[in-house]
C-alpha cells in the first residue's frame, strides 16, 4: 500500500463567465441597426408628403331588400300591453280594413259596352186621322128695320141764376219766427286770474318728463286747458317711489274748478277739483 493520503474531496472545475467580448459586439450591432433605422425614418419624414384625400364610400347607399314588402316581424300587430278596450277597437278596425281591401277593381265590360253603344232610333208616332168638319148652314138675313122718326127738339129752359158767393177771408201767412241765437259758452269761468287759488289735478305720474308729456297731450285734446299753465309737484311716499302731480291752477273759485273738471271729464280724461 502506498503511504500517500488521498483526500476525500475533489477540486471543482472553474466555471467560465459570460463572454463579454461577444456581448459587446452584439450590443454594438444592435445599436448600429437602431441608429440606422432612426436616421432612415427621420429622412423619410422630412420629404414632401401628399395631402390625404377623403374619398366617398364606394358601397351603395341603399340596398334593395330581398323581400320587397320589407322585414316581416312575427306578431307585430299584437297589442299585448294595451288594455282590452284598445285591443278590441284595434281588432274591429283591422277587420273593417280587411273587408274593404278586396284587391284591384276589375272593369265591368258589359256595362261599358251598354254605355258606349249609340241610342236606338225612336220610331215616329203615327199621325191621328183627319176629323171631318161639317160646313156651316146658310143663315137668312133679316130685312132692315126702319128707324123711328126723330123727336122734335125741346126748347131749352133758362138756367137758374147763380147767386154770387160772398168772398172768403184769406188768413194771413204766419210770420217766420226768428230763432234766438244761443250764446256760446264763455270760457271766462275757466280762465286764470291773478290771485286764483283753486286748481284741478289731472294726473299723478312716476317722472317729471312723463307729467310734461301728459300735459302736452291733454292740451291737444282739451281746448279749455290752452289758457292754463301746468303745475308739477313732487310727492314723497314712505317706502315707495315718489310721484309727480300734474295740476293746473290759477282759477277764480271752486265753481270754476268744477266747471273745468266737467269739461275735462267730458273728453274721457281724469280730473279732480282742489281748493277754492
Amino acid at each position: 500500500m502506498s503511504d500517500i493520503t488521498v483526500p476525500s474531496w475533489r477540486a471543482r472545475p472553474v466555471q467560465a463567465g459570460p463572454n463579454w467580448r461577444m456581448l459587446a459586439v452584439a450590443g454594438g450591432l444592435l445599436g448600429t441597426v437602431a441608429i440606422g433605422g432612426a436616421i432612415t425614418w427621420g429622412v423619410s419624414r422630412m420629404g414632401p408628403r401628399a395631402v390625404p384625400t377623403i374619398e366617398p364610400d364606394a358601397r351603395p347607399v341603399k340596398i334593395r331588400p330581398e323581400a320587397p314588402g320589407g322585414l316581416v316581424v312575427p306578431n307585430q300587430d299584437q297589442l299585448v300591453l294595451e288594455p282590452p278596450s284598445v285591443r278590441r277597437a284595434a281588432e274591429r278596425s283591422s277587420t273593417a280594413m280587411a273587408r274593404l281591401d278586396r284587391g284591384p277593381e276589375s272593369p265591368a265590360l258589359d256595362l261599358l259596352r251598354q254605355q258606349a253603344a249609340p241610342p236606338a232610333p225612336v220610331a215616329p208616332e203615327p199621325a191621328p186621322p183627319p176629323v171631318a168638319v161639317p160646313s156651316p148652314a146658310p143663315v137668312a138675313l133679316a130685312p132692315p128695320v126702319a128707324a123711328p122718326p126723330a123727336a122734335p127738339p125741346r126748347s131749352a129752359a133758362p138756367a137758374p141764376a147763380v147767386q154770387a158767393a160772398a168772398p172768403v177771408p184769406v188768413p194771413a201767412a204766419p210770420r217766420p219766427v226768428t230763432p234766438t241765437p244761443v250764446a256760446a259758452p264763455a270760457h271766462n269761468a275757466v280762465s286764470p286770474v291773478a290771485n286764483g287759488r283753486a286748481m284741478v289735478q289731472l294726473a299723478a305720474l312716476s317722472s317729471e318728463e312723463s307729467a310734461r308729456g301728459e300735459w302736452e297731450r291733454l292740451q291737444q285734446r282739451i281746448p279749455e286747458l290752452a289758457a292754463l299753465q301746468p303745475v308739477i309737484t313732487r310727492f314723497e311716499r314712505e317706502g315707495k317711489p315718489p310721484l309727480y302731480r300734474l295740476r293746473a291752477g290759477g282759477l277764480s273759485s271752486a265753481a270754476a274748478a268744477r266747471t273745468l273738471c266737467a269739461a275735462v271729464q267730458a273728453k274721457a280724461a281724469p280730473c279732480t277739483p282742489i281748493g277754492g
